[in-house]
């Protein structure tokens, strides 16, 4: 039933070898070729985001550093801003004082004055005051 004929295993064979031929040229190798680039290119990747990360890693030491030179500005400006605040306030505040104290002694001398004048205004018309007095208590 089955008869093995030469000539067609030798056909068969050659077919074989042609098509591993043709598919490795065709098929294979640039397949593989293929492969072969994209594991490269995804090593040459791999290496560049490292390098990458480590840059970031550079760069974000280098701006937390000119965060905390710019806090210390900030802070040292702001310093001598209150300093010079508290300066020009103390100077004013001296400058309402002397103002306060010669309002002060303006209205102590003033007060001097009247009492003067109403100690001779009461001197002057204390016979009278007496004389009322005696008045009044007469009338009781």
């Amino acid at each position: 039933m089955l008869d093995i004929i030469p000539g067609l295993i030798l056909l068969v064979a050659v077919i074989f070898i042609f098509l591993i031929i043709v598919l490795n040229k065709i098929l294979y190798k640039p397949l593989l070729t293929f492969m072969s680039d994209r594991d490269k290119s995804i090593q040459s990747d791999t290496l560049q985001a490292k390098n990458n990360s480590s840059n970031v890693a550079q760069l974000n030491e280098e701006a937390l550093k000119i965060i905390h030179d710019a806090k210390t500005k900030a802070s040292k400006i702001r310093e001598s801003a209150v300093q010079e605040a508290k300066a020009k306030v103390a100077k004013e505040i001296e400058i309402k004082k002397m103002a306060m104290e010669k309002k002060y002694d303006l209205f102590i001398g003033k007060l001097e004055n009247e009492k003067l004048d109403l100690k001779v205004k009461l001197s002057e018309n204390l016979p009278l005051f007496q004389k009322a007095l005696k008045t009044k208590l007469n009338q009781i």
